[in-house]
């Protein structure tokens, strides 16, 4: 054995040299058997297999060698990745921030059970508190310190209780584990029977499975409440031993039982929000009377009923009412309008197309009406209660702030009128992307409020043709968000139209709200917000909407998207 030069490691001493130059004249001149000693040339030989089998350990040991380099390099460079995560921002936050962004990443924490006794419960996507206090113990610590993530349960049903034999061990299931890591804390609970035809609550003995029971035992905590389905069992079977509910403010049910509102009355004494979505619809007997704090309510209701319920709850201050022409009666209906004096908040999904005179707009007046959502899931072709609407709008005089249009089957000029009608607003969204109700061989049959005249109509000083004055309509507006499958638009005028309502931010913020309005030129608060949506256009030159890029830099948010469907 000799030593490597550079490295100085022991290597194998070859038994023979390598004399190629002496064996090849060997090989050309020597002849005849004489000239060949087989002892020499065995003996050689026994030596190049010698040197081979040496040279094949020390290679093996190399190899060995470099195999255990390349392994202590990967756990060197896994140490430095994991290393280099304790430099992750998210390590650098408080936590105070972090237990922010805990609690709004945090949905419900939905267990479910298909089948008894309990195998499966959860996942850690359905269970996003289960999952964050798995990460690692700075987060366990944190999350354990904040019951309002472990709060919020959803329980999904999907197993058939029986009634022949006791249940098993449910003690041990998650949900409990939830509940008790959310200490005293006002729970969220929402409740569904998967399969409508199955027994949520009474089983062995005529009592609740432990699992609904346990929740049930929590009523008292409960602040809002969500029951999607109960399957065979009334929402009373659920709470046979249960008085009151004194920390409920907030109520969904997706029921069918009028008996449901019934059983709650006079339980629920700081209930505020009712959404009720069942048959037949919520009953009148909705009245602060029984619910003294309730403000918001949200239900499907015909007009006289409507009337009687605004009648009976005149503190409400939201209501989102659904049109649904299924619920209607026969009757005549003779308007007998409701004044709503604290009403700040209302949406009207869908409309009564074939019933306009039945509009839920000829129940009420609302005069302190600050915000508007209108919203049509129904394809309809043309709104027949506009009308009804612009009498309820100017017979109220409200204040009006934000107006939202979603799927509006209605004209460019309807609008346009109704904007005039309301120089408060401040906030105005126009969502027309509905698909054709038909296919149309005329596409002015096809009402859409997004058009060039529209856009016209909203410049800041010129007249348009369905504007004569050169008043402006909405003075007021500082956001407008637009969205709409139009294929083909003047993209000019819409950026003519923003450039008309904006002026320097620093002058805004140097002057107040009124210096700033007399000081601007045409007497337009500044445009501070603007999204318009394609949802059916390729992109085009980007030259016509560079002014944007310039108006955000100096104060604006603007976007435009494309292509979205």
């Amino acid at each position: 054995m000799h030593q490597c030069a550079q490295c100085g490691e022991s290597l194998p001493k070859p038994r023979i040299s390598l004399n190629f130059p002496s064996l090849h004249t060997r090989l050309r001149s020597e002849l005849g058997p004489a000239s060949v000693q087989p002892e020499e040339v065995a003996s050689i030989l026994k030596s190049v297999e010698l040197d081979l089998e040496d040279l094949d350990a020390e290679i093996a040991r190399l190899e060995l060698q470099i195999l255990f380099l390349n392994t202590l390099k990967e756990r060197h460079r896994e140490y430095g990745n994991q290393f280099k995560t304790l430099l992750s921002p998210i390590r650098r936050l408080p936590d105070e921030l972090l237990c922010e962004v805990f609690d709004w990443c945090c949905g419900m924490n939905c267990f479910f059970v298909t089948e008894l006794p309990v195998s499966t419960a959860f996942t850690f996507k359905s269970a996003p508190a289960m999952a964050l206090s798995s990460v690692c113990s700075r987060w366990r610590r944190i999350a354990l310190a904040m019951p309002s993530i472990w709060s919020r349960i959803a329980l999904d049903w999907g197993a058939r209780v029986s009634s022949e034999g006791p249940w098993g061990n449910e003690n041990t299931f998650p949900l409990f584990l939830s509940l008790a890591r959310s200490l005293s804390r006002p729970l969220t609970i929402e409740l569904n029977a998967i399969h409508s035809n199955l027994e949520l609550s009474v089983g062995y003995d005529g009592h609740l499975h432990p699992i609904i029971a346990k929740l049930t035992e929590q009523v008292h905590r409960w602040q809002k409440f969500t029951l999607v389905e109960s399957g065979l069992c009334m929402l009373k079977d659920l709470f046979i031993e249960t008085s009151q509910f004194p920390m409920l403010e907030d109520m969904e049910l997706h029921e069918y039982e009028v008996s449901t509102v019934d059983f709650l009355a006079g339980k629920a004494p700081n209930l505020k929000k009712l959404t009720w979505d069942g048959w037949p619809p919520l009953p009148v007997s909705i009245s602060t009377e029984i619910f003294p704090q309730i403000v918001h309510i949200e239900s499907s209701l015909e007009p006289a009923l409507l009337e009687d319920l605004l009648e009976a709850n005149p503190n409400l201050i939201s209501l989102t009412a659904e049109g649904n022409e299924n619920l209607w009666s026969e009757e005549e209906y003779i308007a007998r309008p409701r004044t709503c004096p604290r009403m700040e908040t209302l949406s009207v999904q869908d409309l009564e197309d074939n019933y306009p005179e039945k509009s839920v707009f000829s129940a009420m007046r609302c005069p302190s009406l600050k915000s508007l959502h209108l919203s049509c899931l129904q394809r309809i072709h043309a709104w027949t209660g506009f009308n009804f609407f612009m009498d309820f709008v100017q017979r109220s005089s409200f204040p009006l702030t934000t107006l939202c249009l979603n799927n509006f089957p209605l004209s460019d000029s309807n609008l346009v009128y109704l904007l005039n009608h309301v120089p408060t607003l401040m906030n105005l969204t126009v969502d027309d992307t509905r698909r054709p109700h038909y296919e149309a061989k005329d596409p002015e049959l096809e009402l859409n409020p997004f058009t060039e005249r529209f856009i016209n109509s909203l410049h800041a000083y010129q007249t348009s043709s369905l504007r004569s004055n050169a008043s402006p309509i909405v003075p007021r507006l500082r956001s407008l968000t637009l969205s709409s499958r139009v294929k083909e638009f003047n993209d000019a005028a819409v950026m003519d139209m923003v450039r008309s309502r904006w002026f320097p931010s620093a002058l805004s913020r140097a002057l107040g709200e009124i210096e700033a309005w007399n000081v601007s030129p045409f007497h337009v608060d500044c445009l501070r917000e603007f999204t318009l949506n394609f949802r059916a256009r390729k992109k085009v030159n980007s030259t016509v909407y560079a002014p944007l890029e310039q108006l955000e830099k100096i104060g604006m948010r603007a976007v435009v998207l494309w292509g979205l469907t």
